[in-house]
């Protein structure tokens, strides 16, 4: 009996997107990488292959000799002393959700090539030691931002990414995805943009909810430089930050306020750093612990300041659960906090003074935006808050 239209696109309807795995690592100077691999273009498990090693290697010769740029001859000769090596040369690494085999130089050259233009703006010594590095972000929502800029600049060799929850649709106005990433895995998502960039990248994931064992078991383990902090759940930020201490261990957060970024910075790896920078003492600490309702709904302001706010910003406190599903974001100003922390852990990693404190970045202020809410509408907006806080 034939299969129903419905039918057919129930059978082949994916409830889950594909997971990341490591991508697989071929050497084809060796005859048991060739072996393993000619079984899989019999299993019919390889649907793609991406060789561009011809575009690498004309690259390659700019890089390693700038100064003989427009020598034909040497670019010539170097170029085939890459291609004539044919399948051998570099690396291939086969990525399983994609079923795509793709040919890599090896890893120094691939990241010679990755971070050519950060020269000299970062030094080689310095970009090997960024490399060196193991950073941990938590929250991979405005977190994705940071992972970006991070492999855009050549920091983390390892990256821990750490989030339970999967992609929505309302993520895609700050997570750079498709509608077709919807159900993906947020670790996975990422996992996957990381690969493809620099498959060479060391990925440690963590798919269950921030606490202290966790915490625990990554810094015991992995031991990183920098704990990164964009998770939403308020419990989880304190249990970084204990961490942080007991670790030292520097934790950076980028908050988006509308279109103003702010940037803390906590160095628990220097003497006298108060969680929060100060902004939630004791009393907040213990009461969002214990789930206090009153201790969760002021620690969000308190944590921006209301200086830091906008008053339509103001205004979606209050319409949080009403009219608003959540606290609302905008994407522009997360790529602007993702590339501040990426810029903050490079200094810190390099050794720099980044000392611990608040940093804001406003694109509003600095090009003179005019605000789109009225004195009027906004001294409104402000008593209605101070109201509400008050009962």
């Amino acid at each position: 009996m034939a299969q129903s239209f419905e039918s057919k696109f129930i059978s082949n309807v994916q409830e889950q997107r594909a997971l990341w795995t490591a991508p697989e690592e071929y050497d084809l100077s060796s005859g048991i990488d060739r072996k393993i691999l000619d079984r899989k273009f019999d299993d019919n498990a390889v649907l793609a292959i991406t060789d561009r090693i011809h575009i690498i290697a004309n690259e390659l010769f700019t890089v390693t000799y700038p100064d003989q740029e427009s020598d034909e001859n040497s670019r010539e000769q170097f170029v085939d002393d890459i291609t004539n090596q044919g399948l051998q040369y570099g690396r291939w690494f086969y990525f399983p959700w994609k079923k795509e085999l793709v040919h890599f130089p090896d890893i120094e050259t691939h990241r010679k090539l990755r971070t050519a233009r950060n020269k000299n703006l970062i030094n080689d010594e310095e970009q090997s030691k960024l490399y060196e590095a193991t950073i941990a972000i938590f929250g991979l929502s405005v977190g994705s931002n940071v992972v970006s800029k991070l492999v855009l600049t050549g920091i983390g060799g390892k990256l821990i990414l750490a989030d339970p929850d999967v992609i929505e649709p309302t993520n895609l106005n700050r997570i750079e995805g498709s509608f077709t990433d919807v159900g993906s895995s947020k670790v996975d998502f990422v996992a996957r943009k990381i690969s493809e960039a620099d498959p060479y990248i060391n990925q440690v994931h963590i798919k269950d909810k921030v606490d202290q064992e966790t915490l625990g078991a990554v810094t015991d383990t992995h031991h990183p430089d920098i704990f990164i902090d964009e998770v939403d759940d308020l419990t989880a930020k304190i249990y970084i930050r204990e961490e942080g201490l007991r670790s030292e261990t520097p934790v950076l957060m980028a908050t988006d306020t509308g279109d103003k970024a702010i940037i803390d910075v906590e160095r628990y790896d220097q003497d006298n750093t108060l969680p929060f920078n100060g902004r939630l003492r004791g009393k907040d600490l213990d009461g969002i612990k214990l789930g206090d309702p009153k201790s969760i709904a002021t620690a969000l302001p308190k944590l921006i300041g209301i200086r830091n706010t906008t008053p339509r910003l103001i205004e979606s406190f209050l319409e949080k659960g009403k009219s608003l599903s959540g606290i609302p974001q905008l994407g522009v100003t997360a790529a602007i906090g993702g590339s501040l922390v990426a810029l903050a852990s490079r200094e810190i990693i390099l050794g720099r003074k980044v000392d611990s404190g608040r940093y804001i970045f406003s694109p509003s202020e600095i090009m003179k935006f005019k605000s789109p809410t009225s004195i009027s509408e906004a001294a409104h907006i402000l008593h209605r808050f101070l109201k509400h806080h008050k009962s």
